[in-house]
């Protein structure tokens, strides 16, 4: 089964929703266990669709020494991908990386995947609704494929997110959209303690454009979700330390008041990424980490703040994650009839 690197939880449902950790999952793989460990990136995606650009910020969530900020990452056709969740797996013992979603993202290979209706009936560009599956299906391909090195059980609860994809870009004809895509993992127990593990179709949710007569404010996505956090509008409205951060920056404070009023159209990027990140920056611990990205219509993707340095290459020695969970015992490879 998975365990945290604090000790095992009483359920993985309980670790990714309330207090995701590095996880260890042993797995049979012909006559020996080989230990896989993912490592998640978690804490807040918050996104400014400004008059002239998509403003795109992370913030990490540092539960783990290991965690990251959520990943953006630039995609083909001025779209970028925000990740969430476990998106780092690797073999402990061969120290090698088995999957990193984050770097293979752009260039997995396409799959054939079940069409979504939700996608199809609200995307109102069948061009765009396509791309967006296609995606989609790469990253639920890639996940079966790591599922399909899982035999333990995980103790899910059902439809558990293990990892979400915030999808944002300008549709053709169409405008600024942001969809959101879940995938969780279904398991079946085949004998004893030996579990066959998939990954299930993606869930998909349009973030942008709001519904007719919504507010058209930031929009805000966090991994693991926590309804009693505030986010970062209501921050806006009473956090002291922000109050405090935007006193001497007027430029700041209207804009602050802009997004208040659901006015993000009279808002430039520039603008608007500034505030996100004295806003993240003021209200965080110190040395959270922060990415911030811009998609813009004409010019494509920009980086405010670029994504942190990924580990040593697979292969060497110090590719093994320091502080990674200790071992725990493998379940059995199930026998023939007896």
């Amino acid at each position: 089964m998975l365990c945290s690197a604090f000790g095992l939880m009483v359920t993985l449902a309980a670790v990714l929703l309330f207090a995701p950790r590095a996880y260890s999952q042993t797995a049979p793989q012909e006559d020996s266990a080989h230990e896989i460990v993912a490592n998640l990136d978690a804490g807040r995606a918050v996104i400014a669709v400004a008059k002239d650009g998509i403003v795109v910020a992370t913030q990490e969530n540092p539960i783990e020494p290991l965690t990251r900020p959520p990943a953006i990452v630039e995609l083909a056709g001025d779209r970028i991908a925000v990740l969430f969740g476990a998106v780092d797996w690797w073999l402990l013992e061969e120290r090698r990386e088995l999957s990193q979603l984050e770097t293979q993202l752009p260039s997995l290979p396409s799959v054939e995947g079940a069409s979504s209706p939700i996608l199809n009936n609200e995307s109102p560009v069948n061009g765009e609704a396509q791309d967006i599956e296609r995606i989609a299906n790469r990253l639920h391909g890639q996940l079966n494929w790591i599922a399909g090195h899982i035999h333990g059980d995980l103790h899910l609860g059902e439809n558990q997110p293990i990892v979400e994809m915030l999808l944002v870009d300008y549709a053709h004809d169409y405008g600024p959209e942001v969809w959101l895509i879940q995938y969780s993992f279904e398991q079946e127990q085949q004998q004893g303690d030996f579990w066959q593990t998939r990954a299930l179709q993606p869930q998909y949710t349009q973030l942008w454009p709001p519904e007719k007569g919504q507010p058209r404010g930031l929009v805000e996505v966090s991994y693991p979700s926590d309804p009693s956090s505030p986010t970062l509008e209501q921050l806006l409205r009473s956090d002291q330390r922000i109050s405090a951060a935007l006193a001497s920056q007027p430029d700041l404070r209207s804009t602050a008041e802009s997004i208040l009023n659901s006015e993000l159209n009279q808002v430039t990027a520039v603008n608007a990424a500034a505030l996100l990140r004295v806003a993240l920056g003021a209200s965080a611990s110190p040395n959270t980490r922060m990415v911030e990205a811009e998609v813009n219509e004409k010019l494509g993707v920009g980086w405010f703040i670029r994504p942190p340095a990924f580990s040593e290459a697979p292969g060497t020695i110090q590719a093994r994650p320091p502080g990674a969970p200790s071992l725990i015992a493998a379940p059995k490879k199930p026998g023939g009839p007896g």
